[in-house]
């Protein structure tokens, strides 16, 4: 065990990428959970870039190091820490483009350049993921500078201008067995359900406008879970009008579930800095009345202390 950690240090240390100037990308995804990315609710989210996929159940999540790679974002293991998933990310030129063939082709040269003898390349396969883009996976066996026998996945999904790779890397020995059969699939698995996300900061959203936005989405849907006690942490302690709002909000939200519904979306928003303005339509459908009835209520916002609350109503009535 201790030799084949000693072995896969070494293959860090000799596998590099390469960087591109970015671009500008806009998307129209959905939010992503946390500004910051990292490890979410069982996903590993990266979100200046937007992807993520699920992380398989009971692996490690590496901090990274020293010794990692200039593009690489992510680190992972089994259990055994026997098998390692680098993730990472180039950024494409203009004139650059990005081909099945093209990408196993780099990643034999790369593994080349970096003093592995390729053994034996097998066929690339193909790996859907649910937005119908796909994955192109490359198997290599090869043996490192000093005899150590490996196989390598390397897997490369192509978006727009986003090279995002997969390096898969385990001991031959462990990859001719049951368990590193199983082991692989349960990888492919993984990252066959990568998925994506509203990009955070030059490429998408900046980072004040999505808190602002995430925000006000998340209490749109407080508003429509019908419970006071879930649209209370978003109005300031000081809140001027606490016991009116409640009132009007019980109202609202009151009937049953199952013959009345409360939908709630934002319809204005005005931004100044650290302050806004920002108007939510509420929709309630029931029995009592033949049609939907809309009403809108506006709120002042400020971001105190580092997070967005409402401080204000701005209502006439």
């Amino acid at each position: 065990m201790k030799k084949y950690l000693g072995l896969l240090t070494l293959l860090f240390l000799l596998l590099a990428g390469c960087k591109s100037k970015p671009q500008m990308l806009e998307n129209q995804f959905p939010l992503p959970p946390a500004v910051d990315g990292g490890l979410v609710n069982g996903e590993f989210i990266k979100a200046e870039y937007g992807f993520a996929f699920p992380v398989p159940a009971k692996w490690n999540y590496l901090r990274l190091s020293a010794d990692q790679e200039v593009d690489e974002v992510g680190r992972f293991s089994d259990p055994s820490r026997e098998v390692i998933l680098r993730m990472a990310v180039e950024i494409l030129g203009p004139n650059q483009k990005f081909s099945s063939r093209s990408w196993a082709d780099m990643a034999e040269q790369d593994l080349k350049n970096h003093q592995f003898k390729v053994k034996k390349r097998d066929s690339s396969k193909e790996w859907k993921t649910p937005d119908s883009n796909f994955w192109v996976q490359v198997p290599f066996h090869m043996t490192d500078p000093k005899g150590g026998e490996w196989m390598d996945e390397e897997w490369g999904l192509n978006k727009d201008d986003l090279l995002v790779i997969a390096h898969i890397t385990l001991p031959q020995d462990l990859a001719d067995t049951d368990k590193g059969k199983k082991l692989l699939k349960v990888l492919q698995g993984s990252l066959s359900q990568l998925h994506w996300y509203l990009p955070i900061g030059p490429r998408g959203i900046s980072v004040e406008r999505y808190e602002l936005q995430h925000f006000t989405e998340s209490f749109c849907r407080a508003l429509e879970s019908r419970s006071a006690s879930q649209t209370s942490p978003f109005f300031d302690d000081m809140y001027p009008e606490r016991t009116k709002w409640a009132s009007w909000y019980q109202q609202m939200a009151a009937g049953d579930p199952k013959t009345t519904s409360l939908k709630a979306e934002l319809s204005g928003l005005i931004i100044n800095g650290d302050y806004a303005t920002a108007t939510f339509t509420l929709t309630r459908k029931g029995p009592e009345a033949p049609k939907p009835v809309k009403t809108d209520r506006s709120f002042r916002l400020s971001k105190k202390e580092g997070a967005w609350k409402i401080t204000a109503s701005v209502d006439k009535k």
